[in-house]
């Protein structure tokens, strides 16, 4: 028998696969399900059903039993699936197995055993067809244009005149465009959120009357347009989903800095927010070595005439909040790899730059008006994209099924989870605000000392690989050792810098990145 600890997520990832079946085959409610359940088997009662209600809704709850709950909850949804309108058919999915095979998987979650999913969920669509040639071309043009403005002084001194009370990071001697606030490093990762203002999410082409409502209300009916006339597979990239944004950042806290934010979507983040970093790009090209006084940048400009400090303070933009983990695998002799590696083509902004990974936008998973309290949570946010980016488990990026499948019950998290506190820890280790866009980002840790991780990780059943966003093959490296193989990665030596004395430069490192790394360092440092 397993311990008490792998017995619960076992069960808990049993009920996880419960809900997605549930999902694939249709039923929109619980009571939905309860009532076709009830049909599905002659002389069951159904005992159970405030169970199953418990369990679908987080709480701690008995385990359900086989015959008089599971068994005819599962016939009702294979039953179900094979109806022509079901997202299974929809989706081309025959086979969501048996009833034997999900008695055999109810039985080893009774046991402890964690097991896999009997189908594989649907993905996404395809990501649009590659650019044509003058396009790559005209996108490369523009990325070496922008790593040109990065590395010269004006972007510097820009930033400095503007946001005198917040210092620019220093990453090994180099300085980005981003601020940080460490945090006392600590293992609750939630101890980050405060308040989060305003229980409804706003339509996805509502813009918020307190937004700049020249500039950015234009910008804003611009992408809404876009997104009517492009495609579903390039609607992959470009969607306005749900985001939790910026209300207000606390930087007196005693434990470190907190964020207060608010519900918001992410065509409101980007003309409101995003669109500060390419207005800013474009006063600087003709003179990347000069600053450019406020006066030149109208869109900022209305907003710094609207707040005292739109660093903190969130209230007249939509600022998405996101969030991002440097990942350290002990290589030994005291060293560490950093998972870093090179975003796709495909993304939309910071192609071919290089990132950390898991990184991703701080929301619920939910287009619900009232998302669930239990998705304002940076764990799950976490525990999501470490299964989508570091197992391409597309599934969980963009959800086209009734409900969004549960991160915490796959696999990949459970293993994970189960490494914590022994040979893995997981801390908060403060914010950062991206100066270009005035968008934070909470900065995550992950520190694995077990050195066979990643090989056992490449050799499960959905192993270890780069989703979409990231490039699939070597690019050209600027920060790898000569000593170490992998495109991926960059290695520290055991006074945590990079090995050879390699230098990061913003010309090339998302400055996300540049601060969750300083961060991390410092966390580190402190761990002994």
């Amino acid at each position: 028998m397993a311990d008490e600890s792998l017995e619960r997520d076992a069960k808990s990832n049993f009920l996880g696969m419960l809900r997605e079946l549930k999902d694939m085959a249709g039923f929109r409610t619980t009571k939905e399900l309860f009532k076709a359940s009830q049909a599905a088997v002659t002389g069951t009662d159904m005992v159970g059903r405030s169970t199953f209600y418990d369990n679908y809704g987080g709480k701690q709850a008995q385990f359900p039993e086989w015959s008089r709950f599971c068994r005819p909850l599962v016939i009702a949804c294979l039953k179900q699936a094979g109806t022509p309108d079901s997202p299974a058919r929809a989706n081309g999915l025959t086979d969501l197995g048996s009833e034997m095979v999900w008695r055999r998987l109810h039985h080893n979650a009774e046991r402890g055993e964690i097991v896999d999913l009997p189908f594989t969920m649907p993905s996404p669509p395809d990501k649009a067809p590659p650019p044509s040639a003058k396009a790559r071309a005209a996108k490369a043009q523009r990325a070496r244009t922008r790593s040109e403005i990065l590395a010269d002084v004006g972007m510097v001194e820009t930033l400095r005149a503007l946001y005198p009370r917040h210092s620019l990071v220093e990453l090994w001697g180099q300085t980005m465009p981003i601020c940080a606030y460490p945090a006392a490093a600590t293992t609750d990762l939630e101890a980050v959120l405060g308040r989060l203002h305003g229980a409804a999410l706003p339509h996805w082409a509502e813009y918020d009357e307190e937004f700049d409502p020249h500039e950015g209300r234009e910008a804003f009916d611009g992408y809404v347009a876009r997104y009517g006339t492009i495609t579903e597979a390039e609607r992959r990239a470009f969607f306005s989903g749900p985001t939790y944004a910026l209300h207000e950042l606390d930087l007196g806290g005693d434990t470190g800095p907190r964020l207060d934010c608010k519900l918001g979507r992410y065509f409101a983040s980007l003309a409101t927010s995003e669109d500060l970093d390419g207005e800013l790009m474009g006063a600087l090209a003709d003179d990347p070595g000069r600053p450019v006084p406020l006066e030149r940048l109208r869109r900022r400009r209305w907003l710094h005439d609207h707040v005292a400090d739109p660093v903190v303070d969130g209230r007249h933009h939509s600022a998405a909040v996101s969030h991002g983990t440097v990942v350290m695998l002990r290589a030994g002799d005291g060293t560490y790899d950093v998972l870093l590696p090179h975003r796709s083509e495909h993304v939309a902004t910071h192609s071919h730059f290089n990132h950390i990974a898991p990184s991703g936008i701080f929301a619920p998973q939910t287009e619900e008006p009232f998302p669930p309290a239990t998705e304002f949570s940076v764990e799950r946010n976490f525990y999501r994209e470490w299964v989508e980016e570091l197992y391409a488990a597309d599934e969980h990026e963009r959800p086209p099924f009734v409900g969004p499948p549960d991160p915490e019950g796959e696999p990949e998290v459970l293993r994970l989870k189960a490494m914590l506190g022994t040979q893995a820890q997981l801390y908060y280790t403060g914010v950062s605000v991206n100066l270009l866009t005035l968008r934070p980002e909470i900065c995550l840790l992950l520190v694995i000392d077990d050195l066979e991780w990643l090989r056992r990780e490449r050799r499960q059943r959905r192993p270890f690989r780069f989703g979409w966003e990231y490039a699939q093959t070597p690019q050209t490296i600027r920060h790898r050792s000569t000593s170490q193989p992998d495109h991926w990665s960059l290695r520290l030596d055991a006074d945590l810098r990079p090995a050879n004395g390699l230098r990061l430069d913003p010309s090339y490192l998302v400055p996300n990145a540049a601060a969750a790394i300083d961060l991390a360092v410092r966390a580190l440092a402190g761990r002994g």
